[in-house]
């Protein structure tokens, strides 16, 4: 898991909002990037931030630009 708990930048809210605005799932999601479930979950949340190569691949995974996850 990532050790950065809580990001001045990253936005778990942000984050659910762009998944959902393309119909993924956590699921669907993690499994893009390779990762478990549960980093979703934990991110939407607001409990940890991804680190930056789960950013990019979280990127890649939605098709969006930082700017979309972020404050």
């Amino acid at each position: 898991m990532d050790r950065a708990v809580k990001s001045p930048v990253f936005s778990g809210q942000k984050l659910k909002d762009a998944r959902n605005k393309r119909g993924l799932s956590q699921a669907q999601v993690a499994a893009r990037m390779g990762v478990s479930g549960l980093y979703l979950s934990y991110w939407e949340n607001d409990r940890y931030a991804p680190n930056g190569v789960n950013m990019v691949l979280l990127l890649r995974a939605l098709g969006c630009e930082l700017e979309e996850v972020t404050t």
